[in-house]
């Protein structure tokens, strides 16, 4: 059975409920026009992140599922942070909740934040020391989980 809850899906799910809460909640929306539009360059951003990411892992030929990685990337944006793509992925709901100028949408991107810090990475991390041992536990040392 393949799972169904993976990142991309909350991902999903948040721009909507970001959208949601703009429509829901009107009294909510507090970011003025046209602040309201520095949520797109951080979409941006986290678009590029996403993208330098997925570049990093076509260059290595490997996969993000870590059971079948065949190559552990260090270099590139992951010197930088150890989780580019939950990185971007925040980025994006950010800007688009920016965009959409809502509390509660801005609370929406922390949530899918917070959900990746408790629930995901902790799971990936210990996949991630199964896979490749002391060589993942010195990267640990030498690099940030977020920035």
């Amino acid at each position: 059975m393949k799972k169904i809850f993976i990142p991309p899906v909350f991902v999903f799910i948040s721009i909507f409920l970001i959208v949601f809460f703009c429509f829901l909640t009107p009294d909510f929306n507090w970011i003025p026009f046209p602040f309201n539009f520095c949520g797109i360059l951080i979409t941006f951003s986290g678009f590029a992140i996403i993208g330098k990411t997925w570049e990093l892992f076509r260059k290595n030929k490997t996969t993000l599922l870590i059971k079948t990685s065949s190559f552990f990337i260090t270099d590139g944006i992951f010197s930088k942070t150890r989780n580019p793509m939950y990185l971007g992925m925040f980025l994006l709901l950010f800007g688009v909740a920016v965009c959409f100028t809502n509390l509660f949408s801005i609370i929406t991107a922390f949530s899918f934040l917070l959900l990746m810090h408790f629930v995901f990475i902790p799971k990936e991390e210990k996949l991630m020391f199964e896979t490749f041992g002391d060589e993942y536990l010195d990267y640990k040392k030498k690099v940030r989980k977020w920035i």
